[in-house]
């Protein structure tokens, strides 16, 4: 038997275009209380998007429920994540792991396994950000979102963003 690489289920993403709007729909279900974080780049000059520096705005809201937690993406800026929505439509985006192996085998690995680089790759060391969203549409069904935190080998379960964002 293969020993996974996949070490934990952490998210469910969704990308959505209305989070607020969304929220108020999954309160009806009883599923809260939320988190919204509004995140955005602009003066962090050391954030690059798929290896450039370029501009991402969101804004995100968390929720931890059934074991696991729930991620609204909803674009502002003009980036990946509209660019989906505007082809797709809301919907779930992808699921977030912590891997067995360090963030750069795992990329190392997606590139070896399917000829692709990351469809995003973000990247901010002053705050210890850096996730990449593997493209797996053919072999899996979706996207899978990694992420490489130095100090602890893999992001923690329970991660929250910094309140300051």
């Amino acid at each position: 038997m293969m020993d996974t690489q996949f070490a934990k289920f952490l998210q469910i993403g969704i990308i959505v275009e209305d989070v607020e709007a969304t929220i108020k729909n999954y309160e009806k279900y009883g599923i809260g209380p939320w988190r919204v974080a509004p995140f955005d780049t602009e003066g962090m000059e050391d954030f690059t998007l798929n290896g450039e520096h370029k501009r991402l705005h969101t804004i995100m809201a968390f929720c931890n429920v059934w074991g696991f937690e729930l991620e609204l993406i909803q674009p502002v800026s003009d980036s990946p994540y509209k660019t989906w929505l505007k082809e797709h439509g809301p919907g779930m985006h992808h699921i977030a792991l912590i891997t067995r192996d360090s963030f750069e085998d795992v990329l190392k690995e997606h590139k070896e396994l399917t000829g692709q680089d990351p469809w995003l790759w973000c990247k901010e060391p002053n705050i210890g950000m850096e996730f990449a969203y593997l493209d797996l549409h053919k072999e899996l069904g979706m996207f899978l979102e990694v992420y490489n935190e130095e100090k602890h080998g893999g992001i923690p379960a329970n991660y929250q963003l910094p309140e300051n964002l």
